[in-house]
């Protein structure tokens, strides 16, 4: 008798032990994410996150290509927009006054400097600040600054005061920047 209750007790124990381990498989099973629409649902949602990722880096993908074009297009921006000696700017600016019918006394040129006190530096480039006094009829002084704005050399005019206008004739002060190439 005394080996039947022994197996008795085992008996019991082994049956408790696989009642503990069915529960605990149910609620395995029963968890949110385990059952197949949990997993489904799981899985649409880092689809549309991978979708989500992909369309974000898409603009990144030809990077490489997109760089190396963009130096070739600044390389063409330099040597068609940018002299590359001093005297090219001042000959380009004369003739602009001589195009527009335009007086001035001459132009005042100094090398800018940023609003930090430090000489601003682009690579290979100087920045050059230009400061002159247009004087004439309204009409060519406005064709002036419309011709400095629209000319194949990049002209940037950063200030433009009234001196005086009488008769017809105004008389303006031009502070504006351009470019040189640093060969």
């Amino acid at each position: 008798m005394g080996n039947l209750t022994k197996v008795r007790t085992q008996f019991i124990l082994i049956l408790t032990v696989l009642g503990v381990l069915d529960l605990a498989l149910i609620g395995y099973l029963l968890l949110p994410g385990f059952s197949k629409a949990g997993k489904m649902a799981q899985e649409q949602a880092l689809q549309q996150k991978a979708d989500a990722l992909s369309h974000e880096v898409a603009p990144l993908q030809n990077i490489g290509d997109t760089l190396a074009r963009t130096r070739i297009d600044v390389r063409k921006f330099y040597e068609q927009k940018i002299p590359s000696q001093s005297s090219e700017i001042s000959q380009r600016l004369e003739k602009l006054v001589q195009e527009t019918g335009v007086t001035t006394p001459g132009f005042h040129y100094s090398q800018e400097i940023d609003r930090s006190g430090q000489k601003a530096e682009l690579p290979d480039i100087q920045r050059i600040g230009i400061e002159t006094t247009v004087t004439g009829e309204y009409g060519k002084v406005a064709r002036f600054i419309n011709a400095l704005e629209q000319d194949r050399l990049v002209f940037v005019i950063t200030q433009i005061s009234l001196n005086s206008a009488e008769g017809g004739a105004v008389s303006l002060q031009i502070h504006f920047e351009t470019f040189l190439r640093q060969t």
